[in-house]
């Protein structure tokens, strides 16, 4: 039976301090059902420690098969987020990425939105992407200097590896201009596939994974600092099988699943390891919001 904690640090989401223990090592907002790691400190990552999370071998090996690799998949997913950021931002207006990666989605928004910028805490990824022609910057949303507003903020897959989720959402609010935008996509702790897979859930994998967020905690922090959720929607994702198989074995090893996948990896023909497949698990949303004028 998971205890009950009072007292604690307040939720990131909500503000309350009720905490439930999950699985030993998170712990679950009793309010909004936030989960975080259990010793999870209000203290970011130091540099050196961020380089070693995020270096080469996060992207080729690790959380990743090959990131590179996977641009495709990964391309085809962010072409969908940007369906939904030009229903909202018109072309010509600048937006700011956090968590840009190798570059792939300020590619994909050079045309339309020009003078762009993203950031990244990972050296090598960023110097990729700056290679490229692409104004990609080595930091951190906390302290980097930025000049300027811009018209939206979006953060895909990236909130939930942030030590300071509310902290990183408000410095976004100020960088973003009066009624700017706010694009978050993240893994939906609330969702079915989430709550029938419990611990084994894709998503759980501390220590990048920092926060698992439900729709009312994304809700509640929106509405604490100064904006107004518009809208959730479930997200699909595109997955390289190649990938989808390194992730299944790399978070189910020495299972019966986690072997299929090895088995699978050898002997599938390399055509069929490098297609890109569409998925809906329902489990990874996307939320849009704006700031109040």
């Amino acid at each position: 039976m998971a205890d009950s904690r009072t007292g604690a640090a307040p939720c990131p989401c909500c503000q309350a301090t009720a905490w439930q223990s999950r699985w030993a090592e998170f712990v679950v907002c009793q309010r909004c059902g936030l989960m975080t790691v259990a010793q999870q400190t209000s203290t970011a990552f130091g540099a050196q420690e961020l380089q070693r999370l995020y270096g080469p071998d996060y992207f080729h090996g690790g959380e990743y098969a090959d990131y590179l690799g996977d641009k495709s998949a990964l391309s085809k997913t962010l072409a969908q987020h940007l369906r939904a950021v030009r229903r909202w931002v018109p072309p010509g207006n600048r937006l700011l990425e956090i968590g840009c990666a190798y570059g792939f989605f300020l590619e994909l928004i050079a045309q339309d939105y020009p003078g762009s910028v993203g950031l990244d805490v990972s050296a090598q990824a960023v110097e990729y992407a700056r290679a490229r022609g692409l104004d990609a910057r080595l930091g951190d949303v906390l302290t980097t200097p930025l000049e300027g507003r811009f018209a939206a903020v979006c953060l895909w897959d990236t909130l939930e590896h942030l030590a300071q989720p509310r902290a990183a959402l408000e410095r976004c609010v100020a960088l973003l201009e009066p009624g700017g935008y706010l694009f978050v996509s993240t893994g939906d702790f609330g969702s079915c596939l989430a709550r029938l897979q419990g611990r084994r859930w894709r998503q759980i994998h501390p220590p990048t994974h920092l926060f698992y967020f439900t729709r009312t905690a994304l809700r509640a922090l929106c509405e604490g600092i100064g904006l107004e959720v518009l809208e959730f929607q479930t997200v699909w994702v595109y997955r390289r099988v190649k990938s989808a198989l390194h992730g299944l074995q790399r978070l189910r090893p020495g299972s019966v699943l986690g072997r299929l996948a090895v088995a699978l990896l050898r002997g599938l023909p390399g055509w069929l390891l490098n297609l890109d497949l569409p998925l809906n698990t329902g489990d990874t949303l996307r939320m849009t919001a704006r700031k109040r004028t």
